[in-house]
């Protein structure tokens, strides 16, 4: 055999142990991957800050969180939705905090701390200028409670109002936060951001502060991706009605509302799902808006929501003690 023929024959060894060496690499790393994307967690504290006088969703994500054993709902804030075209108006976040304080009751949990949020947005005319409320000060005060390496969960399911406010007021709380907020649009597969929805416009400003914080840990369940979410009204109801006084509320709601709707897209429930069962959706990194801050966030691009559904349903029979087996 030829000096050349040899050396070939050498390089080709070597090109295929460097292409399976490769290989073996690109399956471990897939496998670490996925692993971290499917791994549910076992327990999760947060704070939830709502818009929930605004329309239906809103009280079905709360008390979900809230009949989940491994959700510590720490704080349920109440944010305004001063800009809706029906029940608008500067006196919102009272409607807010009233049925906050309602579910809390019905759950017997009214010893979770409900301070009050802001009744207005932030000012756009007097830009970086915090608006006090006692949700933001709450906010604050339990970032500073953390211990070293902790993070505070807050999920927003409204206009980002307070969440905004207590980082104004406090920058130094930035990075020890995770927020889950639900809201804006985004076309994954063009990559396109649209800030024309409605938690979002409630407080334009606010968002853009959020986004332009690049210390902020931020993951956003879109408008786009939660509008496939839906409940069938005689579903939910014939799942709910007459199982009792928190169940009936809810039922009661979307007939005083919407008696209309035979569905109803469930937003806000879609983002609790989402901290919870990461298997059931798809998470990636994009870049913000390009007027904000260029800044990695994580985006919900698809969640599953047969699987969704599945789940609620899943809990609530638990909570009214129609299953025993504890929930996965």
């Amino acid at each position: 055999m030829g000096f050349f023929s040899r050396l070939k024959k050498e390089v080709w060894k070597v090109l295929r142990a460097i292409l399976i060496l490769g290989i073996i690499a690109s399956i471990v790393v897939t496998a670490v991957t996925y692993g971290k994307r499917i791994k549910r967690p076992d327990s999760v504290s947060m704070v939830i800050d709502s818009d929930s006088g605004n329309e239906i969703d809103d009280l079905y994500a709360i008390t979900l969180a809230l009949i989940d054993p491994k959700i510590t709902v720490i704080g349920l804030t109440s944010a305004q939705y001063n800009f809706h075209p029906e029940r608008g108006g500067d006196s919102t976040v009272f409607e807010s905090q009233r049925i906050n304080e309602d579910l809390l009751k019905l759950n017997d949990m009214f010893h979770i701390p409900h301070p009050v949020g802001s009744t207005q947005p932030l000012n756009q005319w007097n830009p970086g200028k915090t608006v006090p409320s006692p949700a933001a000060a709450f906010i604050i005060e339990k970032v500073h409670d953390l211990g070293y390496g902790e993070k505070l969960n807050v999920v927003t399911l409204g206009a980002v109002t307070n969440l905004a406010s207590a980082l104004l007021a406090d920058s130094t709380i930035t990075s020890k936060i995770r927020w889950y907020g639900m809201g804006l649009k985004y076309n994954a597969r063009d990559r396109i951001w649209d800030k024309n929805e409605f938690n979002t416009r409630n407080d334009l400003d606010a968002m853009d502060y959020l986004l332009n914080l690049a210390e902020l840990e931020t993951h956003i369940m879109t408008a786009t991706t939660s509008k496939n979410y839906k409940f069938d009204q005689t579903e939910t109801f014939d799942l709910l009605r007459n199982r009792g006084t928190k169940w009936n509320y809810l039922v009661q709601r979307w007939r005083d509302l919407y008696p209309e709707h035979r569905t109803w897209t469930m937003w806000d429930i879609a983002i609790i799902h989402a901290i919870m069962n990461p298997d059931m959706t798809t998470q990636k990194d994009v870049w913000t808006p390009p007027e904000n801050t260029r800044r990695r966030i994580s985006v919900y691009t698809w969640i599953n929501t047969e699987k969704m559904k599945r789940e609620f349903r899943k809990l609530v029979r638990k909570d009214l003690g129609d299953v025993s087996s504890d929930i996965e």
